[in-house]
């Protein structure tokens, strides 16, 4: 169906003008534009495209929420095993708590027996010091006299 132009457009540009129009505007059209049956084919082919892609969406989904309950679950049991560990290394800080007590204890029985030793030295030495002196004079006093 050839294009036609209104009466004031032919009387505005004139009949030569007029009659050339239609047919280069319609020669234009054919050249670029795609026809109904080419547009119908093209959707159709855009309609499988479309729902394989939805397929593949929904595959990739369920795979991706597989995969995330995965990664859930040894995530859960990794803070499980850390739980059980932190449990473990409390157990030995109370355990080094009762020893470093016990090292304190200990620390301060072998202070005092330090001590004790030191005392009975110190009194060991003057023992010692005025047993020499009494021999020192009593040999003192045999020699002479």
């Amino acid at each position: 169906m050839p294009t036609t132009l209104p009466r004031t457009v032919r009387d505005a540009w004139g009949e030569e003008v007029a009659d050339e129009f239609p047919s280069w505007l319609d020669e234009n059209l054919q050249q670029r534009t795609v026809s109904r049956d080419e547009f119908r084919e093209i959707l159709g082919r855009l309609d499988v495209l479309e729902e394989r892609f939805d397929q593949q969406d929904a595959r990739f989904e369920e795979r991706l929420e597989t995969q995330n309950k995965r990664f859930d679950e040894r995530f859960d049991e990794v803070d499980a095993r850390l739980d059980r560990m932190e449990k473990r290394l409390d157990r030995m800080e109370k355990r080094f708590g009762s020893m470093e007590k016990r090292f304190g204890s200990i620390d301060e029985k072998l202070d005092r027996m330090n001590e004790r030793i030191f005392s009975t030295t110190h009194w060991l030495g003057l023992l010692v010091l005025f047993v020499t002196m009494a021999m020192v004079l009593l040999s003192i006093a045999q020699f002479t006299g």
